[in-house]
């Protein structure tokens, strides 16, 4: 794949052979993919190549109380029938919940291609609301992604996956 290497003053350019030019004192360096058009940068903290665009999706039950159970995506379909497809090479890099109560404990797990183990998860504690913005779960194009409600009697939960395109 050919990449652009964006200078600090906004000006690309190519160099036929090598796939990138000149420098960059922007940090972090910004790329091209010549591909797609999809622009990413280096992330120094997941140590791997992604887009600056965030795609997301999120799931929940529109119930009082649900036991152990697949929650909602749209179209409140559950997640384990038929789970959010990724479009391309991706990374979870962040996770967010919520619910109704702020007495409860329980775990939103990231299930993939109709597993039953976790890939990933975020536990709430007596809290409305939780996030976690360190994530780094590796998914590739076609990985069918489900999410799972883990406690008991847990009112009106939600949960919001957010990934980058891993390049």
């Amino acid at each position: 794949m050919l990449r652009d290497n964006i200078t600090s003053s906004g000006v690309s350019g190519s160099s036929g052979t090598s796939g990138t030019s000149g420098t960059s004192s922007i940090f972090p360096s910004i790329f091209i993919d010549s591909t797609s058009g999809d622009v990413y940068y280096y992330d120094e903290t997941r140590n791997k190549n992604l887009g600056i665009a965030t795609i997301q999706t999120d799931a929940g039950r529109n119930n009082d109380i649900v036991t152990n159970i697949y929650l909602r995506g749209e179209g409140n379909t559950p997640t384990n029938l038929n789970g959010f497809v990724l479009p391309w090479n991706a990374t979870l890099i962040h996770i967010s919940m919520s619910g109704r109560s702020n007495t409860q404990i329980w775990s939103a797990q990231v299930r993939v291609n109709g597993g039953a183990i976790p890939v990933d998860f975020l536990t709430i504690s007596n809290q409305f609301s939780k996030y976690d913005s360190t994530k780094n779960t590796d998914f590739n194009a076609g990985d069918r992604v489900q999410i799972f409600c883990s406690g008991v009697n847990i009112e009106y939960p939600r949960v919001t996956l957010f990934f980058r395109r891993r390049f």
